[in-house]
């Protein structure tokens, strides 16, 4: 990113424009805010009943992708 940050939140924080003027700041700092979780997902598959399932156990890269889409 310009300015040498590591990361997207940092270079989103450090921008020269406040949020209230520019809403897409505001939403980038909460997304990127957003700490991913291995408890989330495990929640989800076993909302879906795909805990160490056949349909857990086949899923292919292209489904992983769809999922990220999401």
């Amino acid at each position: 990113f310009s300015g040498g940050q590591a990361d997207a939140l940092d270079w989103w924080e450090t921008l020269p424009v406040s949020a209230k003027r520019c809403p897409l700041k505001a939403f980038a700092n909460i997304i990127h805010s957003i700490v991913p979780h291995a408890a989330d997902v495990e929640r989800h598959f076993s909302g879906l009943g795909g805990v160490q399932s056949v349909k857990r156990c086949n899923l292919s890269v292209q489904t992983f992708e769809s999922f990220s889409k999401l």
